[in-house]
């Protein structure tokens, strides 16, 4: 009996010793890495390039309003209005400008949260999952996140796939578990660039998040609602999330209102120059 115990405390301590060896190296453990994990894919893919594009568009559409204006301002000729417009002008098409810009920067970080993952970093986050102590180790999710990043890197991803541990947690409950609960088994995974729906219908990767599932579950007392709660702090307790949601309604406002501004002011114009051509065609009759 002394025997088994102290063979299991020996099993413990070289369990110990080879976490505490293990170096863990996430993102969030620097500002340097933080800013390099949401800032080196925007500026190393060029993305920066298509939103000042996609912002220089908006902002030029976004003049059509103030072309109808200052045509419907002219042609009542208010001298008052037009100095105005001149100060004006510059400032709506710069305010229009960084509006876009933000709104294609705040999107590019949120879709950076939800990570895209190949289908050999997904089947090595499984792996570790199923194999990785999550109730006996205190920094499992992290471990799991490092190894992983590290194998995507490997493999040739040149970026980190995982801010934190909580981030690797949230994205299994997201993208496993959930799936499963629902029933759905709609298991997203990428293969050189493209999205594909079926992982859970080849049988290996089937079976590996079966086990994957059956670790995580042994590790919650309340397994739904642990799913339940994670999804919700990511997606709305999140201060990121809530300034996002915010600011994305508030320009779709901006947007519908701006939108009907122009139909009006178009509208305007087209009657106003009906009617002036018919009562100049009966002045000059």
């Amino acid at each position: 009996m002394s025997m088994i115990s102290y063979e299991g405390e020996m099993d413990l301590e070289k369990c110990v010793q080879m976490y505490e060896e293990e170096e863990i190296e996430l993102p969030e453990d620097s500002t340097s890495g933080k800013l390099v994990y949401f800032l080196a894919p925007y500026f190393f893919e060029k993305t920066w390039i298509y939103d000042i594009i996609v912002s220089l568009s908006g902002a030029f559409i976004s003049s059509a309003v103030l072309l109808v204006y200052i045509s419907l301002r002219d042609f009542y000729h208010n001298p008052l209005e037009s100095e105005l417009s001149v100060e004006f002008s510059p400032l709506w098409t710069i305010s229009h400008y960084f509006l876009c810009f933000t709104f294609s920067f705040l999107n590019f970080i949120h879709h950076r949260k939800k990570v895209n993952i190949e289908t050999k970093a997904l089947q090595k986050l499984l792996k570790e999952v199923a194999g990785v102590d999550l109730t006996g180790d205190p920094v499992a999710w992290r471990r799991i996140a490092s190894r992983v990043n590290h194998f995507s890197e490997e493999t040739g991803y040149r970026y980190s796939l995982f801010y934190s541990g909580e981030h690797c947690m949230r994205f299994f409950v997201r993208e496993i578990v959930k799936p499963i609960e629902c029933q759905t088994y709609d298991i997203r995974c990428y293969c050189e660039g493209e999205m594909y729906s079926n992982f859970w219908k080849n049988p290996s990767n089937k079976a590996l998040t079966e086990r994957a599932l059956a670790k995580y579950n042994k590790s919650v007392e309340n397994f739904g609602e642990l799913s339940h709660t994670a999804e919700r702090d990511e997606f709305r307790d999140g201060t990121f999330e809530r300034f996002r949601n915010i600011f994305n309604t508030s320009i779709l406002y901006f947007w519908v209102i701006e939108l009907g501004s122009f139909l009006i002011l178009l509208l305007t114009f087209i009657i106003s120059m009906i009617v002036w051509g018919i009562f100049h065609s009966f002045a000059t009759a």
